[in-house]
Parts: C-alpha cells; structure tokens; sequence
C-alpha cells in the first residue's frame, strides 16, 4: 500500500513539474528593421483556440501598450484581410504579430510518445511592410495556444518591447 500511494506521488510531482514548461521558442531579430512603436495588432490564424485566449493577450503586454486582437474565423462573413484591416483602422495599430499554426507531429514511442504542435510568428511593421522578429515555437501536450506570459517574456528578453509583463491581469481598452 505505501510503495502505491509513494508512486502516485512521485507521477504526480513529475507532472506538475514537465507541466510548467509549455513552449519552446527559436527566435530571430532583425534589429536595424524594428520600429518604436506602442500599438499592437495580435492575429490569430490558429484552427481553434479558447474563447478567452484573444482577451488574455490583450492583458498580458506592460503598462503603456495598447493591444489589440482578430481571429481568423471561418464563420466569419468577412475575409481576414477585411476583419484584420478593420481592426487595423480602428485600433491605429502600428506593428502586427500574426500567430499562424505550421505543423503537428509527435515523437517518441510507447508510452513516452508526445504530441507537439509547432506554430509561426511573425511581427512586422504596418508603415513599412518589413518583418523584424520571427519565432517558432514548440508546444507540448497538443496545446494551439502560447501562454500569454511567455509570449510577452519572450518579446521582452529579444528587445521588442520594454517593460515587465505584469503579474495580474491589467485592464486595457479593447476596440
């Protein structure tokens, strides 16, 4: 009975731990291409995601960003050029960061097999059309989404933006 409930313990600590690791990033910067800027438009091309996950990124950014968001809806009655050049117009964006999804695969075998998706991003400048800061990324656990904390981490530690992410979830307008 000890070594079951012993065992039990161990499996769960080891899964709260390879838990917390949920996305692996390679980025690249182009440094003399990146613009100031304050104001952003997040485009989500994932195939599904969670309803609130569009919102949590818009809280996810330090203070003095405006974050705006677009989902690519296949039930949407617009194209994505119309909803993302709407939103564009209203939010005055300056730069876009599109979340696009580029492969499935899995690795391993028999009972250590993983799924992992693999997602492309791209931030560029709305002003001048050029691509400053690319970053693949490996999820775990066939998870669509980046936690909002990492993305913005990860923007921060390659010099995009400036600031910390906050620890609670700010309230910014949203259009």
């Amino acid at each position: 009975m000890k070594s079951i409930v012993y065992g039990l313990l161990i499996g769960s600590l080891l899964v709260c731990l390879t838990g917390c690791v949920t996305a692996t990033f390679q980025t690249n910067v182009k440094t003399d291409a990146t613009p100031a800027f304050k104001r952003i438009l997040i485009v989500s091309r994932l195939p599904t995601t969670k309803p609130d996950y569009l919102a949590s990124l818009q809280t996810a950014f330090p203070p003095g960003y405006q974050v705006c968001t677009v989902a690519n809806s296949p039930i949407s009655f617009e194209t994505a050029e119309e909803a993302i050049e709407k939103q564009r117009q209203a939010c005055q964006s300056e730069v876009v960061l599109t979340i696009d999804f580029n492969r499935s695969y899995t690795s391993g075998s028999g009972r250590y097999i993983s799924s992992n998706n693999e997602l492309l991003l791209e931030m560029k400048s709305l002003a001048t059309g050029i691509p400053f800061w690319k970053a693949l990324v490996t999820t775990g656990l066939s998870d669509n989404e980046i936690l909002p904390r990492e993305l913005v981490t990860r923007l921060i530690k390659d010099g995009i933006i400036q600031g910390t992410a906050p620890l609670e979830k700010s309230y910014q307008s949203t259009y």
